[in-house]
């Protein structure tokens, strides 16, 4: 069941975008060296595929 909303810290509800969780991926990996952005994409489908199955 995917996901269209998430819950931010401070309470809003906003749309869940998959790019946001790509771009802090690949941030965190260019902090340490990494360049590999579809790297990035693969890591984030992961939690994506791993978040909707908690929420089944």
């Amino acid at each position: 069941m995917p996901f269209t909303e998430v819950k931010k810290r401070d309470g809003n509800i906003v749309p869940f975008s998959k790019e946001k969780v790509v771009n802090a991926i690949f941030k965190a990996a260019e902090s340490v060296g990494g360049k590999d952005k579809e790297r990035a994409e693969q890591l984030a489908d992961l939690v994506v595929q791993s978040l909707e199955k908690k929420l089944e």
